[in-house]
């Protein structure tokens, strides 16, 4: 897979979240990656891996783990 993006679910569910979080919720873990797909759309995992900060591993457990519960999905 080249891109990330949210799924449909995804970019829906995430909505109803952000909304939690900017009334003054706890951030999920993985909230930065569900952002910044969010807001940029179909990104690289070296594009999400640099504003994260997060290792290469970590980044994609993480992607990995979204893809399985269908919040992401993985585009050429």
């Amino acid at each position: 897979m080249d891109k990330y993006i949210l799924s449909n679910e995804g970019r829906s569910r995430f909505k109803r979240m952000k909304i939690s979080v900017d009334t003054g919720m706890a951030k999920i873990e993985g909230y930065e990656i569900l952002d910044y797909l969010y807001e940029h759309g179909a990104s690289t995992a070296e594009e999400i891996e640099n504003y994260t900060g997060l290792s290469w591993r970590q980044l994609m457990a993480k992607l990995s783990t979204f893809i399985h519960h269908g919040l992401v999905e993985g585009i050429n």
